[in-house]
């Protein structure tokens, strides 16, 4: 089961990579599904922490899309509140050292989720997906590991697929 979820977290996720993202509306609504899913496979696999961080992830990314909707930026007290809840809820689940890795990829993911274009969205979820990956070999939380690695080939994809093209209009 936790394989069936992190498998259609993943299509949700890789959907949110590919997006052009011109706004974030629509790469919030599939990073929302995506996260909700995901942690979902981690209550199964038995893995707090993660489950935790990407509950969490998946509200933030509802909220945000409410601010973009209205075209408004995220209030700092807003972001301030999205990493204590990530740093508090992870200290409650905390089991093991590597679990600090799992606090860090939930503080990156505020960054991912905060941007206002899919170009600087998609460099962020490297930088979080990274932390993933490693947070899941050591935790050996298989599911999310494989969601992660894919997800991280297809937003280098993305990355290829639509940043590129406007780093090479710019010169």
């Amino acid at each position: 089961m936790a394989y069936t979820l992190s498998i259609l977290g993943l299509i949700s996720m890789i959907v949110s990579s590919l997006l052009k993202g011109k706004n974030m509306k629509k790469i919030l609504l599939f990073v929302f599904l995506g996260n909700f899913l995901v942690a979902t496979s981690y209550l199964i696999d038995g893995q707090g922490a993660g489950a935790v961080s990407c509950f969490i992830g998946a509200a933030q990314a509802i909220i945000n899309s409410f601010y973009d909707a209205k075209g408004k930026p995220l209030p700092t007290w807003l972001i301030v509140t999205y990493a204590a809840a990530f740093i508090v809820a992870n200290l409650l689940v905390f089991a093991v050292p590597v679990d600090v890795i799992a606090i860090i990829a939930s503080l990156t993911f505020i960054m991912c989720v905060g941007q206002k274009t899919g170009a600087k969205y998609r460099i962020w979820t490297v930088i979080n997906m990274v932390l993933w990956c490693t947070y899941d070999l050591l935790r050996a939380a298989h599911g999310p590991l494989t969601t992660h690695v894919i997800l991280l080939v297809f937003t280098v994809v993305g990355m290829l697929l639509h940043d590129r093209k406007k780093n090479e209009e710019a010169r």
